[in-house]
């Protein structure tokens, strides 16, 4: 029901006093104003008043039942009153101001500027409204049940005087908006009051600046920016929206204010407040209501932000940073995208992360925090109480300038949720970020993903590097954390270990790149290998030793097997003088004719290393080769030089084995050379059959590389061989002779640098140095027109000390070279024509020291003669 209200009936003076007012006015020099205002003061429904030029001590005012009235103060016109109400309608009715309007002091009920009694109407100012006096409004809506009406503010309103509000509504479902001025400086002034009794909010917008300037009376009602009040907690309803760019404002008191009402406080814009017992306040929430404040992007508050204490909630939306403190809120929930909370708040229910990304910097306390799938926590701060995850974890500052550590002072759940945290993949104590667990009891299972930070890899020696934390009385389930992928660095893998080394800080987690061995069993520290010791023992009455073991990757195995192929390859190709031309009778009958010759060779080989990775392979190997003659002379006594070139290709494929993972002889990867290769020879055979064969030979290699762990990286290179060589042959009789050898190789091996998927690769130059010594036992056969050479072969073969040194990231790994293998051979040659031979030869050869090799070898070749 709407409230009763006082008109004042316009009354016309006696004309002798007009005319008397007149005459005074005249002799004190002034001229009288004319009515601005027309076509009347008390326009009926369906009229308009225009107000144009100066006004003065009068009052427009809408008949009593009115509807559509349209009052205009228009651009340029003065509108000064002392009247109670300068502009009033009643339903459905328009004030709009557009000039400045001027009212002071004033009497009666409902005093205000612009004033709206009824339902629906619309109080614009686009203008100026200047107040003073105790409770002159700037615009008011005074009746409990009035509703509907829009206030538009987007110019200015200044009051002076006790509770002299800028806007005030009494009114449930009206809608305030202010894009404009609105300063109050009495005492208990409120820029904007809004006050009603039934559910359909009040609704403030604001996108300017309201500022409550005056002191509080009794330091309950104080001079609050926005103010929304009922005595109801259930029946009232209000949204207030600070936009960004808005700002609410109270130099005594709060900049918002909800009194018991179902509120809703939405913040984009700025709040600064002085209120409560601490003059600290910016916001609050009212003691029994249960309202809800949300931070929407640009939220700024200058203040402590205050739920009342009884079912308030925050909301976070959008971006932005809270480093206001928060108290006697109910609930905390993250709904937006990206927010950083570095200030200190206590929350009675829960804290919900529910998406984006939540930076905690301060402390955060709730007995129930909870992170949702896809959401985010992150930063230095420390949560206090049980958080259950189901999204990431991301301690530390994850702004790359270093590293930190986020507290979780309660129990720890994982729930389908991760751990990501960056790190320094080295030594012990590399820097890394890490989740502290205070007290509480870390359970469930959650895995962990490292992000390196430039990290080259090292070897741990103790403990290893910290990612998860236990600290006063914390304990953690042997499951509760577990690498999400793979953790390489450097020449390393990288494994994450309940518990220290050496059996310290049980309940903590740490990044090794060593473990140790206990038969083939693998364990992460001291204790537990020393457990699994224990039980074999007690099994098998020995018990066995305990074997610190690095972690390599599969990739140290697999590079560090190049050297070793590439001069498994460069023998190959270089092969020996009877291997590439068959024998020295075949030379000799040519005489100075030149000839071509060519080989295809073949064979499989097992051979392993000592060294830090005890690299091995299982290789494939073949090729063909192409020679010619380019000049031959005999001289006097019988003897003949050769001169000439050849080129060939060959391809060695293989699987690598050796250490990683901390398994013996696991399985690393496949390895492949294409090797082209072109080189020179010179020949000397004398004139009683010895001979003494010189070779310079170049190969470029394409190396592939396929590892077990799915990191594929490609590679070219480079090996140089020179070759002397010499026998002599010694007849045993007519038809057999007994040929002592000797060979000395010279390789130099060159692979070019590159990265796979975890580091830079360095394959340092092999310089290696190869003898052979042997003895040929050959005879020879006529059979028509046909010559055959039968032949056996022992050779003895040593590859003299030395190191291969393979280089990822920082790490070196040498793998020793030194062997001494034993080749049984055996073959023939056959001579089919004057101008065409054909030999062939197969071999097997066996390691006879520590270092392991297992081959066998065959090849056809044939020599023309032009």
């Amino acid at each position: 029901m709407r409230s009763a209200r006082r008109r004042t009936p316009a009354r016309l003076a006696p004309l002798p006093a007009m005319l008397a007012a007149a005459g005074l006015l005249q002799s004190l020099g002034a001229t009288p104003a004319a009515a601005a205002c027309a076509p009347t003061l008390a326009p009926a429904s369906g009229q308009s008043v225009q107000c144009d030029g100066a006004v003065v001590n009068q009052s427009v005012e809408a008949a009593a039942g009115s509807q559509n009235v349209t009052i205009t103060v228009a651009p340029g016109a003065l509108f000064s009153t002392n009247a109670t109400r300068a502009l009033s309608v009643d339903d459905r009715s328009r004030i709009v101001n557009e000039g400045t309007i001027q009212m002071a002091g004033g009497a009666g009920a409902s005093r205000g500027a612009m004033v709206g009694f009824g339902d629906n109407n619309q109080l614009i100012n686009r203008g100026s409204i200047t107040t003073s006096g105790s409770g002159v409004r700037g615009i008011s809506v005074p009746n409990v049940g009035s509703t509907g009406t829009l206030v538009d503010n987007s110019g200015s309103i200044r009051t002076q005087g006790a509770s002299a509000h800028g806007i005030a509504i009494n009114g449930p479902g009206n809608r305030v908006q202010n894009s404009g001025a609105i300063t109050v400086n009495g005492t208990d002034a409120k820029g904007v009051y809004l006050q009603g009794g039934s559910p359909a909010a009040n609704v403030l917008v604001n996108g300017g600046t309201i500022h409550a300037r005056g002191a509080s009376s009794n330091g309950i009602f104080g001079p609050d920016g926005v103010h929304v009040n009922t005595t109801n907690a259930n029946g009232f309803h209000a949204r207030v929206e600070n936009l960004p760019g808005g700002r609410i404002l109270s130099d005594h008191s709060y900049a918002l204010r909800g009194q018991n009402g179902n509120d809703t406080f939405i913040n984009a814009g700025y709040l600064q407040g002085h209120g409560g017992a601490g003059r600290d306040t910016a916001v609050y929430m009212g003691p029994q209501g249960t309202g809800t404040l949300i931070l929407r992007t640009g939220s700024a508050i200058a203040g402590l932000a205050d739920g009342g204490g009884a079912a308030s909630h925050a909301y976070l939306e959008g971006s932005g940073t809270v480093d206001n403190r928060f108290a006697n809120f109910r609930t905390l929930t993250m709904r937006g995208a990206d927010w950083r909370w570095t200030s200190d708040a206590a929350f009675t229910e829960s804290v919900d992360l529910r998406t984006g990304t939540f930076f905690l910097a301060g402390t955060l306390a709730s007995p129930a925090n909870r992170l949702a799938a896809g959401a985010v926590l992150a930063g230095t701060g420390t949560l206090a109480g049980a958080l259950r995850n189901a999204g990431e974890i991301r301690p530390g500052p994850n702004d790359g300038s270093g590293y930190g550590a986020l507290t979780v002072r309660g129990d720890y759940t994982g729930a389908g949720g991760a751990l990501r945290v960056n790190t320094v993949l080295a030594g012990d104590g590399a820097a890394s970020d890490r989740l502290v667990i205070d007290g509480g009891h870390a359970g469930g299972s959650t895995p962990v993903t490292v992000v390196n930070r430039g990290g080259q890899g090292a070897l741990t020696a103790a403990d290893g590097i910290l990612v998860v934390q236990a600290i006063n009385g914390a304990s953690s389930d042997a499951g509760a954390f577990s690498l999400a992928a793979p953790l390489n660095a450097g020449a390393y893998e990288y494994r994450l270990y309940r518990g220290g080394a050496t059996g310290a800080a049980p309940d903590s987690w740490y990044l090794r790149s060593r473990a140790y061995l206990v038969e083939d069993q693998l364990a992460g520290s001291l204790a537990e290998a020393e457990a699994i010791a224990d039980d074999i023992g007690r099994r098998t009455g020995e018990r066995p030793s305990i074997e610190d073991t690095p972690l390599y990757r599969p990739e140290v195995a697999l590079y560090s097997s190049i050297p070793m192929l590439a001069r498994r390859m460069g023998l190959a190709q270089l092969g020996t003088f009877h291997e590439r031309q068959g024998n020295q009778a075949l030379l000799a009958r040519d005489g100075e004719r030149v000839a071509a010759w060519a080989r295809a060779y073949g064979g499989n080989s097992k051979q392993a290393l000592d060294g830090d990775a005890q690299p091995g392979i299982d290789a494939r190997l073949a090729g063909v080769q192409l020679g010619q003659d380019l000049y031959s002379s005999v001289r006097p006594d019988g003897g003949q030089h050769r001169f000439g070139l050849f080129g060939g290709y060959g391809q060695a494929r293989g699987d690598t084995h050796g250490s990683a993972g901390g398994e013996r002889d696991a399985a690393t990867g496949r390895l492949t050379i294409d090797g082209y290769s072109v080189g020179g020879y010179w020949t000397y055979v004398g004139p009683r059959g010895w001979y003494v064969d010189a070779v310079l030979a170049n190969t470029w290699m394409d190396i592939d590389t396929d590892s077990k762990a799915g990191r594929d990286a490609d590679t070219r290179g480079q090996a140089f061989t020179a070759s002397l060589e010499s026998g002599y042959p010694l007849a045993l009789s007519e038809r057999w002779t007994l040929e002592p050898q000797a060979q000395l190789i010279y390789q130099h091996t060159r692979v070019d640098g590159f990265s796979d998927a975890v580091s830079e690769v360095r394959i340092r130059d092999d310089n290696a140095l190869t003898a052979r010594l042997g003895a040929r036992l050959q005879g020879e056969y006529a059979a028509a027109a046909q010559v055959w050479r039968p032949y056996a072969a022992l050779n003895f073969w040593r590859t003299f000390s030395g190191e291969n040194t393979v280089v990822l990231g920082e790490d070196s790994i040498d793998t020793r070279r030194g062997a001494t293998s034993l080749e049984l051979a055996a073959g023939a040659s056959v001579t089919l024509a004057r101008s065409l031979a054909l030999y062939g030869r197969l071999a097997y050869a066996t390691s006879i020291d520590s270092q392991y090799l297992r081959g066998a070898s065959a090849q056809l070749g044939m020599r023309y003669t032009w």
